[in-house]
């Protein structure tokens, strides 16, 4: 097999760095279209529900857009297997409206065996020869492609101790902290995920549109932290933070965080690539290669993978923050105009809210910002 070239190892960091921190840049260096079609692996195995995500880097460019994408994999096999030779199966993905799976495949191992090993096993129908263009009448030669990541101990997380926000003044934003610990320091690195649900309600009452609605979010970034430094493992850390005038803290807000404790060989490969991506001019920064990643192709070694896949048990906590917190600062918008105004005739768009007082649609339809879907498990708040 062949050294590769300074050139190569260059483009391939720099895909590394871009497909897994989300960094948005302009810049397209020549020659990225050598390191397309590399399988990127996202996820975590943990106790219960595993959710991996499975795409391929795609070089996309036309005249007024170039950037680099994910095509999700959807066809995959994907097994968590221990030791012991326990293996268990991606569930099938069933979708009644049609909906794309996006790549993602959960695996329900029930409670992890803290003395026993695990990994994740993935099993793709790729084409043999990658140049091929597939046809119903002329399919292309396929050969069964398998990835493994490494044997590891899942790692024992512990409790999260309290969520909280605060807020310095007028017009800042609304800071969202978790505070954790494990008083015998053995965790010291996290990785976390949250998502994010809120009710909005329309600025006017109209009997001809929704005037309650909910919003959700799911946190795509990666957020880590090290206990590495403090006294007794305590470590406190910004989650995200929320502007005062977003509708999201209108009424009532909700964020869900999920923790995981992670070894620190995968601590330190997130971390050196958030930085390379995050430092100007040097999204070229040599990774070393102990940092490559936990993930290898079985069938042919050579073929590069992008990802690290750690297992530990999760931990979660929840915090609501109702508008009665003072939080929110209404935005000055939605204010009424008249006609005269608004000009001879009213424009499209604008609504009547009651004698010669019109505002724009968004101000009286709520679904301008969400939907009309409430979560099931949401509090009654009217």
């Amino acid at each position: 097999m062949r050294a590769c070239s300074a050139t190569e190892i260059k483009n391939f960091l720099w895909l590394l760095c871009l497909i897994l921190c989300g960094c948005i840049t302009e810049y397209l260096p020549t020659g990225i279209d050598e390191v397309a079609d590399i399988l990127v692996v996202e996820g975590i195995i943990t106790d219960d529900e595993s959710y991996i995500t499975l795409s391929r880097s795609v070089t996309l460019t036309d005249e007024e857009d170039s950037k680099i994408s994910k095509n999700y994999i959807n066809d995959a096999k994907v097994y968590i297997e221990c030791e012991d030779g326990t293996q268990w199966e991606a569930e099938p993905f069933f979708n009644l409206l049609g909906g794309s799976r996006d790549g993602q495949y959960t695996i329900k191992t029930g409670k992890l065996d803290l003395e026993r090993q695990y990994r994740l096993k993935i099993e793709i129908d790729e084409k043999i020869d990658r140049d091929c263009e597939w046809y119903p009448w002329n399919p292309c030669p396929t050969e069964t492609v398998e990835y493994r990541s490494e044997y590891s101990y899942p790692i024992q997380t512990p409790e999260i101790d309290s969520i909280f926000w605060t807020k310095r003044g007028r017009g800042q934003p609304v800071m969202i902290y978790l505070a954790t610990h494990e008083p015998e320091g053995k965790v010291l690195y996290y990785q976390w995920s949250y998502r994010e649900d809120w009710e909005i309600r329309s600025n006017f009452y109209s009997i001809y549109y929704p005037y309650y609605c909910w919003n959700t979010a799911n946190n795509r970034d990666i957020l880590l932290g090290s206990a590495e430094k403090t006294v007794f493992g305590k470590i406190t850390d910004i989650i995200t933070e929320i502007y005062p005038t977003n509708k999201k803290l209108s009424v009532l807000y909700r964020i869900d965080v999920k923790q995981n404790a992670i070894s620190k060989r995968a601590y330190d490969y997130f971390a050196n690539i958030k930085k390379n991506a995050q430092q100007s001019g040097s999204i070229f920064a040599p990774i070393p290669s102990e940092l490559r990643g936990n993930i290898s192709c079985i069938t042919d070694p050579g073929r590069p993978v992008i990802g690290y896949v750690d297992i530990s048990t999760t931990t979660k906590t929840r915090r609501y923050i109702p508008v009665s917190e003072g939080v929110y600062e209404r935005p000055i918008d939605c204010i009424p105009f008249s006609s005269e105004e608004l000009g001879d005739t009213v424009p499209a768009g604008y609504i009547s809210v009651g004698g010669d007082a019109y505002v724009p649609e968004s101000c009286v339809n709520c679904t301008y910002y969400g939907t009309q879907k409430k979560p099931d498990d949401w509090p009654i708040t009217y």
